[in-house]
Formats: structure tokens, sequence, C-alpha cells
């Protein structure tokens, strides 16, 4: 059948779960964005910037399975490539389109603008390589073939892909296939797989602790279901890595808690470090989960992977991580195990504001806990904010957005509009600093633009307190400007209502929040004041770690004299 270029994109869009494009109209894009316009199953939305169109995308695939983002050459690509690499090292699928010059200038290398009039069309497409996990510049001869061939590795690797489409061929008619584009997996290698569940049998007849370690992107991968049955027919305990952080519900009664080396509890790491059958679902040490490698792993870890696993020097390739844990949910444990204490009934939240008591970062987060709700999505921002959700003890259901690796800061705002976007009927909770705040704030507009009415927690410490903790405690270089920003939303609603109130003191707070609950139909604003100084043990103690990471003895020595001076 004839189908013109554009729209057998957005016909394949559709396909895989794309219901909203993100990102920003230019010059090279519009004829795309027209074609677009005229259809019913999918939608764009403008966001403030290619940068924060990045971030959006980020959030509302996280929550989606998949997203779509949408540049113009040049300019919009290299404003969004930020967002793209985290989405990259945190395993989160993004189609990125742009809008390319007409490929007849790119042929003859003429001199265009957001170029660097060099001729040159091929810088950009090597930025997004690094990026990215496939490529292309779409021309009529190749638009089938290549079209497919990048949307499915980027469903199946769960990482970014990178679209050129010039401006001047969206319009042709090309000859497509009568039928959708083919997703299925590719199944484990029998023999392999046979072989990797014998391996597994062997070690937990022979095993008297056996554990689990949850790491990264295992929702994105699909396999949050097979992994809790896995664990629920062994009757192991496991533990999380930040990454992981309620990907199953924290409240399960097998989850003894996070595991992040040095810094983590004698409880899980006794059942981590001293396991002689321990599973490792997509676990990655990064300096910031692992308390800077101060992890003690077992080396024959059993290291499952999405397409392979790893057993101490034994490499099972052409296994599909999910098969392997179905099978993994069907055999009969050996024996029975009882290596960890069952969790003792939940206590409840005994908070109780303190009259006219200055509000402090410890009482908060201890109140935050009571405020939130099963199947919450909560999206953090780096810095307190983040290591103040990771201690929360969480409800059912909940979901967490956050960038626990890439720690882009500004990231959780327009990530927030994304998973708003993608999920409207959720209630969604923020928590953001002002530093961060200010860095993407020009979003907020979106939420009144689309009648999202999400709650925001804007932590103000008057800059930059994590950088504070690691460096320089009174340095000029970790202040901000404060702004109003209730004037500020003022500017963005456009008219529209919206709750906002600023606490101070613990009944502020209390207030604050059961006036919050009362109108669910508007976005909320909480503006916490903090002291800048205002630095909870755990956070220091992390912060510590960074500075003597980065910096060493002499450096410290060195910095705090200039800083003294």
């Amino acid at each position: 059948m004839k189908r013109t270029i554009g729209d057998f994109l957005l016909d394949r869009l559709s396909q895989i779960g794309v219901k909203d494009i993100l990102g920003v109209p230019g010059d090279y894009n519009l004829q795309l964005l027209i074609q677009a316009e005229k259809r019913k199953d999918i939608n764009f939305v403008g966001t403030r910037n290619e940068l924060n169109g990045g971030y959006a995308a980020d959030g509302y695939s996280r929550l989606n399975g998949i997203s779509a983002l949408l540049t113009t050459y040049g300019v919009g690509d290299l404003s969004a490539i930020n967002a793209i690499a985290g989405a990259y090292a945190e395993y989160v699928p993004i189609v990125c389109i742009t809008g390319a010059p007409p490929l007849n200038s790119m042929y003859r290398r003429r001199f265009l603008h957001h170029t660097t009039a060099e001729g040159n069309f091929e810088d950009v497409m090597s930025c997004y390589r690094s990026f990215t996990v496939a490529q292309a510049r779409i021309a009529p001869q190749n638009a089938v073939e290549e079209i497919d061939r990048v949307l499915r590795a980027c469903v199946r690797k769960k990482r970014p892909v990178y679209l050129q489409i010039p401006s001047d061929i969206t319009f042709f008619e090309i000859d497509v296939y009568n039928e959708k584009l083919s997703l299925r997996q590719q199944t484990s290698d029998a023999q392999q797989l046979n072989a990797v569940v014998a391996c597994i049998e062997e070690k937990l007849a022979k095993a008297q602790n056996p554990s689990a370690l949850l790491g990264m992107a295992l929702d994105r991968f699909g396999l949050h279901d097979a992994t809790q049955s896995m664990i629920e027919n062994l009757q192991i305990p496991f533990a999380t890595t930040s990454a992981a952080q309620c990907v199953l519900d924290g409240d399960h009664p097998q989850w003894i808690g996070g595991y992040s080396g040095h810094s983590s509890s004698d409880l899980v790491k006794a059942a981590i470090e001293e396991s002689d059958c321990l599973f490792g679902l997509n676990v990655k040490f990064t300096d910031s989960n692992s308390s800077y490698f101060t992890q003690k792993i077992p080396e024959n870890m059993i290291d499952i992977r999405p397409f392979r696993t790893i057993i101490g020097h034994q490499v099972f390739e052409g296994v599909s991580a999910i098969e392997l844990l179905n099978r993994l949910s069907e055999i009969k444990p050996p024996r029975k195990y009882q290596n960890w204490k069952p969790k003792t009934a939940k206590t409840g939240n005994s908070w109780v504001a303190k009259k006219d008591e200055k509000l402090i970062q410890n009482r908060f987060w201890e109140r935050v806990e009571k405020f939130i709700k099963p199947h919450d999505v909560v999206v953090t921002e780096a810095g307190t904010s983040m290591r103040g959700v990771k201690i929360l003890d969480m409800p059912s259901g909940i979901t967490i957005i956050s960038q626990p690796l890439w720690l882009s800061i500004g990231y959780s705002l327009p990530a927030l509009f994304g998973s708003s976007l993608a999920q409207p009927d959720r209630r969604q909770v923020i928590f953001i600093g002002d530093g961060s705040f200010q860095l993407t704030a020009q979003e907020v507009s979106s939420f009144f633009e689309h009648d999202l009415k999400p709650i925001i927690f804007l932590i103000n410490n008057r800059g930059y307190t994590i950088e504070r903790a690691i460096m320089g405690f009174h340095a000029k270089y970790n202040d901000i400007p404060n702004w109003n920003y209730r004037q500020l939303f003022d500017a963005f609603s456009d008219g529209k209502e919206y709750f906002a109130r600023q606490v101070n003191t613990e009944d502020d707070l209390e207030k604050a929040l059961n006036e919050a609950e009362k109108v669910p139909d508007q976005l909320r604003l909480i503006e916490i004041m903090f002291d800048p100084l205002d630095i909870p043990k755990a956070v220091q103690s992390s912060a510590n770690m960074v500075a003597a990471f980065n910096y060493g003895p002499r450096g410290l020595r060195e910095l705090d004299k200039k800083i003294d001076d």
C-alpha cells in the first residue's frame, strides 16, 4: 500500500504505544507536525524548550513504556542531548526525531542555518551515536527498513534512538507493508536456558543463605512481576539498589531494605554480602549506589541481565531474563530457607505538629512519610530531596521517578510534566530544591496549559545545600537568588486557579497539607522554608564520601584554606 513517509512514521509510533510527541517546533520539522495535527491517535505536546522536552519524554516513558521527542536540527538536537544521555544511562526508551535540512541540501553540502556552515551534516549524528542504540537518516529508498530497524532497537534495548527526517520528504509516498511492526522479543536458546537453570538448581541445593539484589530498569524491561514470582517461590529475602526503590512493593514481607555498600544496615549487609547464592537482577554498581565502591558482593553471584546470565566465570549468552525468571518461579526449592527475620507489623506514624516549632528537614520527611498514599507517583530531584525520599517507608503501588545515576539537576520538574501527561489519573507528587527548580521552572506553565494537577513541594533553602555539604558551607558559589515563587506561578497560570502555601513551622506544614488534600482539582505548590545549613546526618555523611573521593585529602585541605581566607 502507499503511505507518505511522515504518516508511516506516525503510524509506527502509534503502534508501539506513543500517544503524545513532546518537543519544540522548528523550521525543519513543521511539515511533519502538520501531518501529526491531522491525526486522532497521536498528539503533539509542545514544551518550553528542548532540554525540558527531553526530560519530559524521560518521565513520560518511565510510566508509559516508551516516548517520542521532536526537535529541529542542530540547535534543538544539542539542546536536548543532556536529557537523552541521561535516558541512555538509565535505560529509558525515547524515540528522538529531528526535522533535518532538505535532503538535497545535505547531499550538496550547502551552508545552512543551524549548522556550522562547513557542509558537515554528520556532526550532530556523531554526537547522538554515543547516547543512542540506533540511528538513521531517512530517505525515500530506505524509510520502511530504517524506521522499523530503529524503532525495534528502541523497544528491545530500552534506550533512546535517533531519526533524522529531512524536511522535504515527509509527504513523499512510499510502498509500505500492510502489517504492524513486529516487536516480539528474541526467545532463549533452549540448550543455554536449560544449562543455566541446572546450574542455578545445583547452587540452590548447596545453599544455606540465598538472597536477591534488585538493580536498575527492571520495570522498563518488564521483569518486575517475574522477579517477584521468583523471589516468592524460592522464599528468599531481597534488597534493592537505589535505582530499584519501590520496583517491588516497599511493604513486601521479604524486602529487607536498601543495599549501598558499607552504608547498608547490618541486616542487609549480612543477607547480601554473606549470601552463598546471591541473585543479582541487572545490578550495576556506581559510586553513588555503592557508597563509593564499598560493596562486597560474592564473586559467584548469579548475575541475571536482560539477555544473558553470568555465574562466576561462566557466561550464558542467548538467555532471556524473563524466561529464566519464569522457570525459576516454577522450580521446587530444595529446602525452606529461613535466613531473614519476618517484618514486624507497621506502627502508625505518630507525627504531631509542635506548635510554632521551626520546621527542620528530619521532621519534614517524617511527616511526608505519613502524607504519601498507595499508588502515588513520587518524583524526586538530585540532592537532599532524593535522599529524603530514599529513607521513607513507602506504601504499596508507589512509582518513584528519579535519576539516581545521571543526576542532572533540573530533571525532575519536566519529568513530572511527562509522567503526569502519561498517567494523569494518578496522584503525582514532586520534591524539588530551589536550585534545581530555577533551571527548568518555565515548564510549570505546561501543567496549567494541560490542566494537570500535581503536588509540588519546593524545598527553599536558598541555594545548593547538597553542594554546601560536599564543599563550602558558606561559599558564595552555593548561593542562589531567592525568587517570589508564588508570583512566578501567578505569571505561569494565566489566571487559572491553583493552591499555594509557604511553610516555616511544623503547624504551618500540617495546616498546608490538610488544606491541600481538600483541593485535588488544583495544582498545589507547598514551599518549604529551611535554613541553608539544615543538613540531615545521613546527607552529610554521604557528602563527606563524595568530597573525599572527588578531591582527596590534599584537595580538601587546600580548598578549605581558600574558603577560610
